[in-house]
């Protein structure tokens, strides 16, 4: 996992959401459904969702 998308992790990050962000890190999940369902969990996740996209597309 690129380290840009390891500074946007909260320290626990639910099981649910890491299996999700492995995902669409392995490309079969769609950026959409990455974002509905990443922050199930927890929806303090919403803005790490969008800290690992912006993470994404810089580098």
């Amino acid at each position: 996992m690129p380290e840009s998308i390891l500074s946007c992790l909260p320290e626990r990050l639910h099981p649910v959401s890491r299996m999700f962000l492995d995902i669409w890190l392995a490309g079969d999940l769609s950026t959409a459904e990455f974002l509905r369902w990443f922050h199930m969990p927890n929806s303090d996740y919403l803005p790490v969702a969008q800290c690992i996209l912006a993470a994404v597309a810089g580098g």
